[in-house]
């Protein structure tokens, strides 16, 4: 036969056998990489199911590196989009029980990766709407936004899109904004500011400015100035700052202690914070590590560290002084939290408040507590329940349980109630003297349980309010539990009021021989705030803010953080 003609008749053969062996190697490439996709699901079921796994670091590894596997060796396949996200949705869990920031970190760059690799997969805009939520709680705000932004704009089919809308609104204050000024470049290893946030407690008022990068500041006063009237000033400089646009540049304040706080651009390397006073007393600033900030607290007349204990602030008893820093009789022994009792408030014949639809405090509080309890025994606490089902306990017997358990924590759960259902918003108390109307309600509301309480029990109460090292361990505890509350509630379910740190002599907390609290997680007498306390997922979001609260807590008094520089 003819060789030319050979060729022909063999060519075409040899190109259908050749394309028959890589189509069957590709279907069968695509087929094993469902398969593993399906095994990789069904591990991440079991893992989610099991309280047990969850507990271990590795286990969680495992789950997400089987995913990864298929995204290293399957670039292509259908399921590698989905194998990102469901690394995100991971790591993002793993993260609310390690707390470890790397965590959330892997959770944000699995999602980028989804978005960037697959921008045109049906999870893109779910990866994109997780990445901004996760920037909203690391507090990177502006970068939230841009996020957000984008989900909109490059997904506005998309089911994202409605949310993405809702969290533009909430964040409209970060959204960028032209000016005029040129901005001043920062520069490697300066402190850049990107936030700064006031609290208002009984005893003082705090101002802290959060950045990133080495904090060094100078600290100045200015007395009252009798000829022009202006009022006393603390003025710090922050050096090697910069201070990025969107930042607020005025915070009126007006709470008693402060009018205003202003912070600006002094020159090209110093960031200037102006603290305007209505009232002077004492201050301290001190530099704070993870997250790196700058913390200043006002104390007025009749407050600061001189003060009466029954107002509230530490004296000496039972601490010392380092620079302008208090440091407690606990952290100086090196003492450490490992028994915390949780005290689920009411219980059996005591509903406690119950909501307009019905809603009971004490069927709230109590799977509350269940979920602290498992977070925290997950980070090796041990951890006590004053009640571990719907019964009845005195408010007494409460405190001698925790006092016979040789706690180092106390914390009691709750939900408020008012007369006025308008009222909303999360609170924190400690033991003390209530300083307005609705504190002096609550502790009356929370006391009125109790039968036994009678006017003998005066001199006891008053001997715990100046227990003073107890008092400012309590203090600091509840900063640390209402600041986590809200900074994880309120970013993800809308604009919640942030009520602050208060006192009251509550029934519970004056019997008790450990640093105690009383949170108030919402007013179930509202009937918005009723149907969120009906719901898991806020649930789940105020169990993981009070335990985090707990664990930033336990972590600050374990060890002598940053001094002033």
């Amino acid at each position: 036969m003819n060789r030319k003609l050979l060729l022909r008749l063999t060519l075409p053969l040899a190109i259908a056998v050749l394309f028959t062996v890589t189509g069957s190697d590709t279907a069968r490439a695509k087929t094993y990489c469902e398969r593993l996709y399906e095994s990789a699901r069904r591990d991440y079921y079991s893992l989610l199911e099991s309280e047990r796994k969850q507990r271990f670091h590795d286990s969680w590894e495992r789950v997400i590196n089987s995913f990864d596997g298929i995204v290293d060796k399957y670039p292509e396949c259908s399921k590698a989009p989905d194998s990102l996200f469901n690394m995100g949705v991971l790591y993002q869990k793993l993260y609310h029980r390690s707390w470890l920031k790397s965590d959330l970190e892997k959770a944000q760059k699995a999602y980028e990766r989804l978005t960037k690799s697959y921008p045109m997969s049906q999870l893109a805009d779910d990866a994109l709407f997780g990445a901004a939520q996760i920037l909203e709680e690391m507090g990177r705000k502006k970068e939230a936004y841009k996020a957000y932004d984008k989900v909109r704009n490059s997904y506005p089919s998309g089911d994202m899109s409605g949310k993405a809308k809702k969290k533009l609104t909430e964040l409209a204050s970060y959204a960028p904004r032209p000016d005029p000024v040129k901005p001043v470049v920062s520069k490697p290893g300066k402190f850049k500011v990107s936030d700064v946030q006031h609290w208002s407690n009984p005893n003082y008022t705090r101002i802290v400015v959060y950045g990133s990068g080495q904090l060094n500041f100078e600290k100045h006063s200015l007395k009252r100035d009798s000829v022009t009237g202006k009022p006393p000033r603390i003025y710090i400089d922050i050096k090697g700052a910069v201070l990025p646009r969107g930042i607020d540049n005025s915070l009126a304040i007006r709470d008693g202690l402060l009018q205003q706080a202003r912070i600006a651009q002094y020159d090209a390397d110093t960031v200037r914070l102006v603290l305007d006073m209505e009232s002077l007393k004492d201050s301290t600033a001190r530099a704070l590590l993870n997250p790196s900030r700058l913390v200043v607290d006002i104390y007025g007349e009749g407050q600061g560290e001189g003060q009466s204990a029954l107002a509230g602030d530490p004296g000496s008893s039972g601490l010392i002084s380092s620079g302008s820093e208090v440091l407690p009789l606990s952290q100086q022994l090196g003492l450490k939290v490992k028994r915390i009792v949780l005290d689920p408030g009411h219980g059996g014949r005591d509903p406690g408040a119950v909501g307009p639809k019905g809603l009971r405090e004490k069927d709230v509080v109590l799977s509350l507590a269940k979920r602290v309890k498992t977070a925290l025994e997950a980070r090796g606490y041990e951890v006590l329940m004053t009640r571990d089902s719907d019964i009845y306990v005195k408010l007494e017997d409460r405190a001698i349980f925790a006092n016979n358990s040789r706690a180092d924590l106390f914390v009691s759960i709750h939900t408020n109630a008012s007369k006025n259902r308008a009222v909303r918003g999360i609170e924190t108390y400690f033991l003390g003297v209530a300083r307005d109307r609705q504190s002096s309600e609550t502790a009356m509301l929370e006391n009125a349980v109790s039968n036994e309480n009678t006017l003998s029990d005066l001199e006891q109460i008053l001997h715990s309010l100046i227990n003073q090292n107890n008092m400012w361990h309590s203090n600091e505890l509840a900063e640390a539990v209402q600041d986590s509350m809200h900074g994880m509630v309120s970013g993800k379910y809308g604009t919640i009021r942030n009520l602050g740190v208060k006192q009251a002599p509550f029934y519970v907390l004056s019997k008790t021989g450990m640093p105690a609290v009383l949170v108030e997680t919402s007013f179930i007498s509202n009937s918005s705030a009723e149907k969120l306390l009906q719901r898991s997922d806020f649930r789940d979001t105020l169990s993981d803010s009070i335990t985090r609260g707990i664990i930033n807590y336990t972590e600050k008094v374990s060890r002598q953080e940053g001094d002033p520089s």
